[in-house]
């Protein structure tokens, strides 16, 4: 084997521990040729190593450098340029590990000597290898049919590429549908968002209500995923929410949702004769549209490749009840957001007006922050949004009922970007809205006696509604696994301008990657499995944190695309039956005998120093 060497002083900050020609005379006769470079990685001495390495064609070469980690990719690319394989490339790191840690020239000399040997060693185990290459698949999945999945799959479908998406619910637009008014302007939500959905249910998007990803597998580019679907009755692409089913179903069935994104009809099957095997159809004989409503629908399962996912799964909020202190679930008229929200909005419970559940008009209202966010007990962060939409509540609360007065319980205050801080100015501005700070939820302790009291330090304040503040938390049933990709809320506390940002910049992302006739293209450092040595035993399939092994006829294999080269599963196969390519055996052995030997031979033989 031809091996070359190439020497980088690194505008001297080798040569000042390591000399060029002592290093020479010691590796000469072992090498075919050694050249010098000032600077290696500088535009200049690019060109001319690319020159050099195309003349004279090594089947190996050995960089004197500085770490892999700085200028191994550049090396690559210069070696690709020049038509040698680039992983005959070794780099010597004599930078790093030599002449800034060494303070002896002599020293250096030795190890620069002894690493080099390894490496020579080690070059001539090894075999050259090339870049592995993989189709795609560009059709793409969306779970979530919230503002950012239904962004995400807007845009895709835009751009040509076939679009599921695929929401648990009924229908469209997550959360988003139940906030009347968002934050910073108190813009209509549902404004805002019902051209959003239109949009969808008129593209060519594959849509799946009712329906949940069950299972995936693959790898980017190639995943199979399981979608389960429970039947739906009303085709929200047909119904166009004329309310004549409501008209005709004898036993108020049938009700044409205002709450929802589209504004369709929805069956309570408790009530509908149908479900309880009579004999109706008034619905569907008065509907205008043919095949709207099909009581025949039955559940489906079925297994579709895509290239990639993206979870728009959204937030949860944490459950209040796990600080009974609060009172949430023990007494009336204390909420967590979400539910507050739903009263404020026109089309809620309470038609927008703010009552208590007596029917009271309230004339305190307790807003508390922090719930469980910023606690160790917890969720130790902040969950971002919370004090933006506690302010809006005040400002809402302030329009309809302005004698109302609002008291904030904060732990911290976070109002990020140079809109949030408008409603909070306005809040502090009013004489009847209070922020006091407490430091632990300890602090605080809601009782009811005439009315709910909030215990604070020393003080009883009486309230009519308490409003909680829970932590925002992402969906924990997301699958971590090669190709999905989380966007929006479900990534982590996002408002809707930030959710709807991140959706296209991870649209944007897969579809540079995932181009039609594209191929992922992917070093070849992958483990092998050698099938005569394998006892089955299955620990590498436990072992791998990538699930890069999977059982195939009853012995396990390498998902290539999804092993990241890690070599856990070398290290844990009792039989010795997985190798990695680049790192064999032959390899590592070759290059630490190289080593000892090199020490023996700077030391006592005869190239002593």
């Amino acid at each position: 084997m031809q091996i070359g060497a190439v020497f980088c002083s690194c505008a001297g900050q080798i040569t000042e521990k390591i000399d060029f020609n002592e290093l020479r005379n010691l590796i000469s006769d072992q090498v075919a040729w050694v050249e010098k470079f000032e600077l290696a990685c500088s535009t200049e001495a690019q060109q001319k190593l690319i020159e050099l390495l195309a003349e004279r064609k090594p089947e190996g070469l050995i960089m004197f450098a500085c770490s892999p980690q700085n200028k191994g990719s550049l090396f690559k690319r210069i070696a690709i340029q020049s038509e040698i394989n680039p992983y005959m490339v070794n780099i010597v790191n004599i930078r790093e590990q030599v002449a800034w840690v060494t303070e002896q020239r002599k020293s250096a000399l030795k190890k620069t000597y002894s690493v080099f040997r390894g490496t020579l060693e080690r070059l001539k185990q090894q075999k050259p290898l090339f870049d592995k290459e993989f189709p795609v698949c560009t059709d793409i999945m969306i779970v979530g049919g919230g503002i950012a999945g239904i962004k995400a799959a807007i845009s895709l479908s835009k751009a040509g590429r076939k679009v599921y998406l695929v929401e648990k619910e009924s229908s469209l637009g997550g959360k988003v549908v139940k906030y009347e008014k968002i934050f910073p302007d108190l813009a209509c939500g549902p404004c805002m968002l019902h051209p959003v959905v239109e949009e969808a249910l008129n593209s060519n998007i594959d849509l799946r209500l009712n329906s949940e990803l069950k299972e995936l597998k693959g790898y980017y580019g190639s995943l199979f995923v399981k979608i389960v679907s429970s039947p739906i009755y009303v085709n929200p692409k047909k119904c166009i929410g004329c309310s004549a089913c409501e008209e005709v179903c004898p036993v108020q069935a049938i009700k044409v949702d205002t709450t929802s994104l589209p504004v369709i009809a929805k069956i309570d099957f408790n009530k509908c004769l149908s479900f309880k095997g009579q004999n109706c159809d008034n619905c569907v004989k008065e509907c205008p549209v043919p095949e709207t409503i099909n009581f025949n629908a039955t559940e489906s399962e079925e297994i579709l490749k895509v290239g990639a996912v993206i979870q728009a799964t959204g937030f949860e909020l944490m459950d209040c009840s796990q600080i009974p202190e609060l009172g949430y679930k023990r007494f009336q008229n204390v909420y967590n957001a979400l539910e507050f929200e739903e009263i404020l909005n026109s089309d809620g419970p309470t038609k927008g007006e703010l009552i208590t559940e007596d029917g009271d008009i309230p004339q305190r209202i307790a807003i508390i922050h922090c719930v469980g966010s910023l606690d160790d007990e917890y969720f130790p962060y902040c969950s971002k949004i919370c004090c933006q939409y506690a302010f809006k509540f005040n400002r809402v609360i302030k329009q309809s009922l302005p004698q109302v007065e609002c008291i904030h319980f904060v732990k911290e205050i976070a109002l990020p970007g140079k809109n949030a801080y408008k409603l909070y100015l306005q809040a502090i501005k009013d004489p009847l809205t209070k922020i006091l700070r407490y430091q632990t939820l300890k602090d605080l302790r809601v009782d009811k006696e005439d009315s709910l009291i909030v215990f604070f330090k020393n003080n009883k304040i009486p309230c009519d509604i308490i409003v909680l503040c829970p932590a925002v938390a992402s969906d924990k049933k997301i699958e971590d696994a090669s190709g999905v990709f989380l966007t929006g809320s479900a990534k982590e506390a996002m408002t809707i301008q930030e959710a709807i940002t991140d959706a296209m910049a991870q649209t944007g992302e897969i579809f540079l990657s995932l181009k039609e006739s594209c191929t992922i293209t992917k070093e070849p450092f992958i483990a092998t499995i050698d099938n005569n040595k394998c006892s089955s035993c299955g620990i590498c399939l436990s072992q791998c944190p990538y699930m890069a092994v999977e059982i195939e006829n009853n012995k396990p294999k390498i998902i290539e695309i999804l092993c990241e080269g890690c070599g856990i599963c070398v290290a844990s196969c009792p039989s010795i039956a997985i190798q990695l390519d680049g790192y064999s055996d032959e390899e590592i052995l070759s290059e630490i005998d190289g080593i000892l030997k090199g020490i023996d031979e700077i030391s006592y033989g005869s190239n002593s120093v």
